[in-house]
């Protein structure tokens, strides 16, 4: 004789709490929004901080402020505050460029799992907000770009993209390159946020250009007359050991001068004290940091950093991007350290400048440079390969301008 089989349903408000959390916790976030649409039950439950924090919440006037307020975004990571139809960072919001930014730290610090923040460095007004606010609340995040002046591109792309997909991202890029980064601490806030980064911090990447390096001291009486000498003698700097302490705290980091060429200790932004003491912490002592860039502080034959100093410091790093300009003994100095002694490198990236290429060329031991890109592969930038892409660069624009006019 057949048995007939029944299937009873049994519905989800009869089940433990504890079974219910566990299945919402392996739903995906549009799954999410929509099972706290079911019922009274499943709202509640569905509302935890825990279910939300990969939302990425949306800042572009000042009542987007209330969303963050929300109990449910009480765990949010990251929060954007560009606004446009790209979403890219280049586009500010007009509130948060004006005038938004100090209300935004306000309510960022009371929810301290914010992570990322897009668009940040490209905001007003952070030199008026309460230091140990600004501490606060950079120090919790992964990625700082600490940086004033102008965004630049990139020197390495990757080429695999679709056509489609490059001329979106060259018009993103195009944008973000007409906005000016706003990210420019006083010395005060430098100070206590470096004493922070270097004792303990969240941050994975950090990228520093443009800031103030130079704090000023007790001043002479206007009517006094003082030379430049004096002047200078009358100017400090953030203390080299602490910024070195502080950088090499971090996995990952960019530094850039925007003043490369200035011989005025007034428009310099990282001085080379500062370099030698991160370099010095570096060789001596193991350190966070991996991959390191340098931009426009060359590898140069003026400068007064030892060259194997430099050398046992890029040879205990992972990653290193640097450029350089005629400066042989130095270069020779990290090569030989890099073939011949114990190194972590695992890449290394030279600009060369291409002014400087022949003169490179014959005073480094080819011999030296074979055995460096057998063991690492290609470890410098072809200048003459740049160049030739400077000038289609510059061929393809001026056939645009030609046909335009």
């Amino acid at each position: 004789m057949g048995q007939s089989h029944s299937q009873s349903q049994t519905h989800i408000s009869v089940l433990p709490n504890e079974v219910v959390v566990s299945i919402l916790q392996h739903l995906p976030p549009q799954e999410i929004k929509s099972a706290v649409l079911v019922c009274k039950s499943l709202r509640e439950m569905g509302e935890k901080p825990r279910f939300w924090t990969w939302a990425v919440v949306t800042v572009n006037t000042k009542d987007d402020l209330q969303k963050l307020k929300r109990p449910r975004l009480q765990m949010v990571q990251e929060i954007d505050v560009t606004q446009g139809s790209h979403g890219g960072t280049g586009v500010q919001c007009n509130w948060i460029k004006e005038e938004g930014l100090a209300d935004l730290f306000q309510v960022i610090g009371e929810i301290p799992t914010v992570k990322r923040i897009r668009g940040l460095e490209f905001c007003k007004g952070i030199q008026d907000i309460e230091p140990d606010l600004v501490v606060g609340v950079l120090n919790s995040l992964e990625e700082l770009k600490l940086c004033y002046g102008f965004a630049e591109e990139d020197g390495e792309e990757d080429e695999e993209e679709d056509d489609e997909e490059d001329e979106e991202e060259d018009e993103e890029k195009e944008q973000e390159m007409e906005q000016e980064m706003q990210m420019k601490l006083s010395t005060e806030q430098l100070e206590l946020l470096f004493t922070a980064v270097a004792e303990k911090t969240n941050l994975k990447f950090l990228q520093v250009s443009g800031q103030d390096m130079l704090k000023d001291m007790d001043k002479t009486d206007e009517t006094d007359e003082v030379d430049e000498m004096d002047q200078m003698d009358e100017m400090d700097t953030i203390s080299p050991e602490l910024f070195a302490a502080a950088v090499s705290n971090v996995e990952e980091v960019k530094l850039e001068n925007l003043y490369e060429d200035t011989e005025d200790m007034e428009d310099r932004d990282i001085t080379d004290k500062h370099f030698e003491a991160l370099y010095s912490i570096i060789a001596a002592k193991d350190r966070p940091l991996r991959k390191f860039t340098s931009e426009r502080y060359y590898i140069n034959d003026k400068s007064a950093i030892d060259p194997d100093l430099l050398s046992r410091a890029y040879n205990r790093l992972e990653e290193v991007t640097t450029d350089v300009r005629g400066s042989a003994r130095q270069l020779t100095a990290v090569l030989r350290g890099l073939v011949e002694g114990d190194s972590r490198l695992k890449r290394l990236m030279l600009r060369i400048d291409w002014r400087q290429w022949n003169q490179l060329n014959q005073h480094i031991d080819q011999n030296l440079v074979r055995r460096a890109k057998k063991k690492f592969g290609q470890f410098y930038q072809d200048p003459c390969t740049v160049l030739e892409n400077r000038r289609y660069l510059l061929d393809c624009i001026d056939i645009i301008d030609t046909s335009e006019s």
